[in-house]
């Protein structure tokens, strides 16, 4: 799996690991199956009560199969912060190249340009009315397999437009495992900096990250030093701590003003 290294406003660096082919080949095969099962319950409970003519029918089939399952990709991963069910099974997800969630425009984007989402749509539906079609649908999805296999961030053609990628959420941050940290319950506890919750809790996971894990082939106290002073000057802030007392106690205040109302 090759890695996406994204910075942060402050200069932190956040790595995420692209989803493995055999998840996404999971995730694929499990959206194939509930579209099958929809076509099922769509055929056996729902067309029998239809009306046998043509332009009936032709209705019917627009509106209760095509559109719900073109449809199918697109409205999940809005839903569900770019997981469709699949997707959320094999632990996979979309986010957008600052590693952010995408925006609805790139949702868009890329679900009108991945042209292998023809195979995934469609498959039901050539295999129970045109099964000999399914070799023209798999040719359809080549030039995306291609481009996943090629592409440094393994991204389809849709991804490369839109600006995102599919990322392995079992590497991301944990942000439970990265960023808390228990605070003594203790009353008398002072927080230096108040202005840290103007911090993302992206911007603190890399702190804690930096503290944590440090960072390779850099000098690592120099570093902390050019993080703290991008951090100073964003927020206003003046200290004499030295660099790591100083990123500790920002992680110790934010942790306190997220378990406590600030006054």
């Amino acid at each position: 799996m090759a890695s996406i290294v994204i910075g942060t406003p402050f200069n932190i660096d956040l790595e995420f690991k692209t989803a493995a082919i055999n998840k996404r080949l999971m995730a694929w095969l499990v959206d194939i199956i509930i579209i099958c099962l929809y076509y099922y319950c769509i055929l056996r409970f729902i067309y029998p009560f239809i009306g046998k003519s043509e332009a009936i029918s032709t209705t019917a089939e627009l509106f209760l199969v095509i559109i719900p399952v073109l449809l199918y990709q697109l409205a999940f991963e809005m839903m569900l912060n770019g997981q469709t069910i699949g997707k959320m099974l094999a632990g996979i997800k979309i986010i957008d190249l600052e590693g952010r969630e995408p925006t609805w425009g790139q949702y868009i984007t890329r679900w009108l340009l991945c042209i292998g989402n023809l195979f995934v749509y469609v498959v039901p539906y050539v295999i129970i009315r045109q099964p000999v079609a399914l070799f023209v649908l798999m040719i359809l999805y080549l030039p995306d397999f291609i481009c996943v296999v090629v592409t440094a961030k393994s991204q389809r053609i849709g991804d490369l437009a839109a600006g995102t990628v599919v990322i392995d959420k079992s590497y991301a941050a944990n942000i439970n495992e990265t960023i808390y940290l228990e605070i003594p319950d203790d009353e008398h506890y002072a927080p230096v900096f108040p202005g840290v919750m103007r911090l993302t809790d992206r911007d603190i996971n890399g702190i804690r990250n930096l503290l944590t894990n440090g960072r390779s082939g850099r000098d690592n106290e120099n570093y902390m030093v050019q993080v703290m002073e991008k951090i100073k000057r964003v927020l206003g802030i003046e200290s004499e701590l030295p660099a790591q007392a100083f990123l500790q106690q920002l992680l110790k205040d934010y942790n306190y003003y997220s378990g406590h109302p600030r006054p």
